[in-house]
């Protein structure tokens, strides 16, 4: 068992994750109830109450002979963080290129489909004497980003509306867009144009330039983005030399992803 500091502990997440651990090193043959129970030393009646609430999200199966494998949620999950992980490796060069090149704050952003918002899952930060607050792992609404704009842009506008319908599109600044339409005309000119920009709508003094990462199917995966503040980047910055360099990135990016480009 992993061991987790007094303080955070909850015991039913740590037994319901032992269950998991226990199941996958069965591996195809997998566990019945009393296995399980006596590899964990719990009763057989406080596995069951677990075991079900696992199977109600997918993450175990129930085989004809009464065994528990781990479910194809898990498979989803693993096949998401495996994505990840290569487009991270991929784009670092890139970003580390542009960080050099531009000395802004560089980003990596993916969507989470589920909670219907951005998530930044690398970060290099400004080689100015600035620092933006956002960090990996912090999250930030789609209409407010460019890279928000980027990660949706091969969604159709339906969805979009459905997605910022669950969201909302609070005012963060006096540049934020709130209005559904012109946020689908943003949208609009990332498909024709292959970038996005926040011209200080989601921080007041913040501007952002940012293009989509395409894989092999032809999807978007990710974006990536140029950021700092609006003393270094002014739209001629932004809408010149930063807007063609993050492209760039983002179609070498894309072509090691197996992404070809349909005419």
């Amino acid at each position: 068992m992993v061991k987790v500091e007094d303080k955070f502990y909850v015991q039913s997440v740590n037994r319901t994750l032992e269950i998991i651990q226990k199941i996958s090193e069965a591996n195809t043959h997998g566990l019945s109830i009393t296995e399980i129970s006596k590899a964990i030393d719990l009763p057989v009646s406080t596995v069951y109450r677990l075991i079900q609430n696992l199977l109600a999200w997918n993450y175990v199966y129930e085989k004809e002979d009464g065994h528990y494998t781990l479910g194809l949620r898990l498979l989803e999950l693993g096949s998401i963080v495996q994505q990840n992980v290569q487009v991270r490796n991929i784009a670092k060069k890139y970003m580390e290129e542009l960080n050099r090149i531009t000395k802004e704050t560089i980003y990596m952003a993916v969507l989470d489909e589920k909670a219907n918002n951005l998530i930044y899952v690398e970060k290099l930060d400004s080689k100015r004497n600035v620092n933006l607050v956002a960090g990996v792992g912090t999250r930030n609404y789609i209409h407010s980003t460019a890279n928000g704009k980027c990660v949706v842009s091969a969604f159709s506008d339906e969805k979009i509306i459905q997605i910022l319908s669950k969201t909302g599109m609070p005012k963060l600044t006096d540049h934020t867009i709130t209005d559904v339409n012109k946020f689908l005309e943003e949208v609009h000119k990332v498909r024709e144009q292959g970038y996005a920009v926040d011209d200080l709508e989601n921080e007041s003094s913040v501007r952002c330039v940012a293009a989509p990462i395409y894989d092999y199917r032809n999807s978007v995966v990710a974006s990536i983005s140029i950021s700092g503040v609006s003393t270094y980047i002014d739209h001629g910055k932004m809408f010149g030399e930063y807007k063609d360099l993050v492209i760039e990135a983002a179609e070498n990016i894309s072509k090691e992803l197996g992404y070809k480009k349909l005419n």
